[in-house]
C-alpha cells in the first residue's frame, strides 16, 4: 500500500532505508573523494621526483663539462720537410774585432796566432814550449815567430792556408780579400828598420789588409792599424798592429 493510510511503522522502514540509502552515498562519496585524493598526491609525487631527477641530471652534466679538461691545443704540423735533417748554418763571423801587436820576443821565445779561435789569438811562449807541442798542435797556427831578433813572422804551409795583402785605398771586401788571400803573395814579413821599404812596398802599412784563408777555411782579415819602431837605426825592430775579423766560411 502506497497511499496515506500507511502504517507508521512502514512509514519509519522506509525512512530507515532513505537514510541508509543517504548514509550510503555519502560513504560512497567520501571513499572516492579520498581515492581522488591519493591519486593526486601520487601524480604530484611523481612529477616532483622527475622534476628533482631532472634537475640533478642536469646539474651532473654541467658539472662533467666543467670538470672535464679541455682538450689539449693542436700542435704544428708535421711535415716532410720539417722532419727532414736541416743543413747546418756557417758559423757567423765575429762581431767584434780583436787588437793584435806584432812584434819581437824575447831571447828563447816566440809569438804564436791561430786565427780561427773566437779570441785570445795571439800567444806568447817559450821556445822549449813550442818544441813540446806535438805536430798537429803546431800546424794549427797561422802566423808564427820565425827569428825572435828581427820580429819575422812566417805564414805556415799546407792545409790550404794561403795569405796575401790589400794595399791601402784598395777596397776590402770580402771578394777582394779572398781573393788576396787566394794569391798566397804574403809567405813572410819582417817588422824592422831594414825591412821597411819591403813594408811598404807589400802594402803592410796603415790601412793595408791582411787576408788570410785558414786551415780551417775561415776567411780573415787583419787591417794595419799602426806601424810604428823606437828609432831610425836599422837593426831596431818595430812594432805593427793589426785588427782581426772573420769574414766567415769559405766553401769551395
Amino acid at each position: 500500500m502506497t497511499g496515506p493510510d500507511r502504517s507508521f511503522d512502514a512509514q519509519v522502514r522506509d525512512g530507515d532505508a532513505y537514510q541508509a540509502g543517504q548514509s550510503q552515498t555519502v560513504d560512497n562519496s567520501h571513499t572516492v573523494h579520498h581515492h581522488d585524493s591519493g591519486h593526486g598526491r601520487f601524480v604530484l609525487g611523481a612529477v616532483a621526483v622527475l622534476s628533482v631527477s631532472g634537475l640533478v641530471f642536469g646539474l651532473y652534466q654541467v658539472t662533467r663539462h666543467e670538470e672535464r679538461p679541455a682538450p689539449p691545443a693542436p700542435g704544428p704540423a708535421v711535415t716532410a720537410q720539417a722532419s727532414s735533417a736541416a743543413p747546418l748554418a756557417p758559423v757567423a763571423p765575429g762581431t767584434k774585432p780583436e787588437q793584435i801587436v806584432l812584434q819581437r820576443s824575447g831571447l828563447g821565445a816566440m809569438q804564436v796566432i791561430d786565427l780561427d779561435r773566437p779570441s785570445g789569438r795571439s800567444e806568447r811562449i817559450t821556445d822549449d814550449e813550442w818544441r813540446l807541442r806535438d805536430a798537429k798542435d803546431q800546424k794549427s797556427f797561422d802566423l808564427v815567430t820565425s827569428n825572435a831578433s828581427w820580429a819575422e813572422f812566417e805564414v805556415p804551409a799546407g792545409g790550404g792556408r794561403t795569405a796575401g795583402v790589400l794595399k791601402p785605398g784598395e777596397p776590402v771586401t770580402r771578394e777582394s780579400c779572398l781573393r788576396a788571400a787566394r794569391s798566397g803573395s804574403l809567405e813572410r814579413l819582417r817588422i824592422s828598420n831594414q825591412y821597411r821599404s819591403e813594408l811598404d812596398r807589400t802594402g803592410l802599412q796603415p790601412g793595408g789588409a791582411v787576408c788570410v784563408l785558414t786551415d780551417r777555411h775561415q776567411l780573415v782579415q787583419a787591417v794595419v792599424t799602426d806601424r810604428e819602431f823606437d828609432n831610425d837605426d836599422p837593426s831596431t825592430a818595430g812594432r805593427l798592429t793589426v785588427e782581426v775579423t772573420v769574414l766567415g766560411p769559405v766553401i769551395d
